[in-house]
């Protein structure tokens, strides 16, 4: 509690309190999901493979295309045909200068397993896009996570570089106290005004690093830059540890492999459906005329007369031969399937390594953590001893200044396992896909 009063008390020293907002974790893991631009980006991503779905489900529906010409053969061709039954060797037909035809025309796959295969394809690209967007995702709550561990351990050590100062400054007037009454030299003096200085020099160098972490934190979440925040104070004795329920078989990375060993089989399905058959529906509805002078298009009669052609088809097309073109595309495409397939295996293995590694350096974080917070609460014990002595007159001012120095040193050995401890704490949170636990708060 008192720690807490402590850290209150310094952050209203140093940043006005009326322009400041105190964001939790949870706040701030809930801002960049719903703000961060990469994250948008990938919104859109998931957004177009879905409309590409669409697209390729289009092929399967009846093409309907509204149809309309006009020639002018202004050099006829003509026809030469058989004119025996009408007493002549050859009967010459010359085609009329003008035509001109309207209708609709329709085409329509009975069979085509390309287009089947395609959709499938839509499909699974519409599945890594959403793998792809959770990853994106989780990336980015382990992203602002440390961001915001390292902002509050920033402002732990404010805290403790004021605490020291406020030591030093007693210890100084203590000094100045013996010195007045020749009990201490100026030298003695001048060794606080020195580390009081350096502590000094600490704090504004600290104070400095937290504007910047803030900011780039703020510029994850996409933030108001203008907008000044603040974090929770450190709770060390409270930290959500992960479960060690062994490495997560589904996590988005391995989706996202297994997906795309997926689509490397489908793009040679696809591939290999170019040899097979394809059957298509087709018909027509036109109407069409014929003149040999622009003119008569205006008044009634044959040459003007809109003649009526219907009709249903049934195309069928069977490839033949290519040059061995599908051929090279399989076999590229089996070594990609392949790579797809290797690329799983390896990243499961290396992530099975991670999270036996990342257990191992939890327990051991967290050994380091208890020792250096016992260090650093026994160092504050020795300095106070050694500073009750040296009002008594039994201490030097070298032991003094030597305890501060150790205090100091084992402070900063507690923050940083502090630090590493939670980031550890992050790697299996992830790594046991229970990256959510952090959205629930504490």
């Amino acid at each position: 509690m008192k720690q807490l009063v402590v850290i209150f008390t310094l952050w209203l020293a140093w940043m006005p309190v009326g322009a400041q907002k105190t964001l939790t974790l949870e706040e701030c893991l809930k801002l960049g999901i719903e703000n961060n631009l990469s994250l948008e980006g990938s919104r859109n991503e998931m957004r177009k493979a879905k409309h590409l779905l669409s697209e390729n489900r289009a092929k399967l529906w009846p093409q309907i295309s509204a149809v309309a010409g006009f020639n002018d053969n202004f050099n006829p061709p003509v026809s030469v045909t058989d004119g025996s039954a009408y007493g002549n060797l050859y009967n010459v037909t010359k085609t009329l200068q003008y035509n001109a035809s309207a209708g609709l025309q329709l085409q329509m796959p009975l069979y085509n397993q390309t287009v089947y295969t395609a959709v499938d394809i839509a499909r699974t690209l519409n599945e890594l896009n959403r793998l792809s967007y959770e990853k994106a995702r989780e990336d980015l709550m382990m992203q602002i996570s440390k961001m915001y561990y390292l902002g509050q351990n920033t402002m732990e050590q404010l805290t403790l570089i004021q605490e020291n100062m406020v030591r030093l400054r007693e210890l100084r007037d203590i000094t100045l106290a013996f010195f007045d009454n020749g009990m201490a030299m100026e030298v003695d003096v001048k060794r606080v005004n020195i580390n009081l200085e350096n502590q000094q020099v600490q704090y504004d160098n600290a104070k400095s690093m937290l504007v910047q972490q803030l900011n780039l934190l703020k510029y994850v979440m996409d933030y108001p830059a203008d907008e000044e925040i603040t974090l929770t104070p450190v709770d060390t004795e409270r930290i959500q540890l992960a479960s060690l329920t062994g490495l997560r078989g589904d996590l988005y990375e391995l989706q996202l492999l297994q997906s795309q060993e997926k689509l490397a089989g489908q793009q040679k399905d696809l591939i290999r459906q170019g040899y097979l058959p394809s059957l298509t529906l087709t018909g027509s509805w036109m109407y069409s005329a014929y003149t040999d002078k622009a003119r008569h298009w205006f008044h009634s009669g044959p040459s003007n007369h809109w003649y009526p052609s219907t009709g249903l088809g049934i195309t069928l097309r069977v490839p033949i031969f290519d040059g061995f073109d599908k051929r090279a595309r399989i076999r590229k495409a089996q070594i990609d399937q392949e790579n797809a397939k290797l690329n799983y295996e390896n990243t499961l293995k290396n992530m099975q390594t991670q999270y036996l590694n990342a257990t191992n350096e939890l327990m051991n974080n967290q050994r380091n953590f208890k020792k250096q917070k016992d260090n650093y609460l026994l160092a504050e014990d020795v300095y106070q001893v050694t500073t009750d002595r040296y009002r008594e007159g039994i201490a030097s001012m070298t032991e003094v200044l030597q305890d501060e120095m150790r205090m100091s040193e084992a402070q900063n050995n507690y923050l940083s396992a502090h630090y590493n401890y939670q980031v550890a704490n992050l790697a299996l949170l992830k790594l046991t896909g229970q990256m959510d636990r952090l959205l629930q708060g504490n």
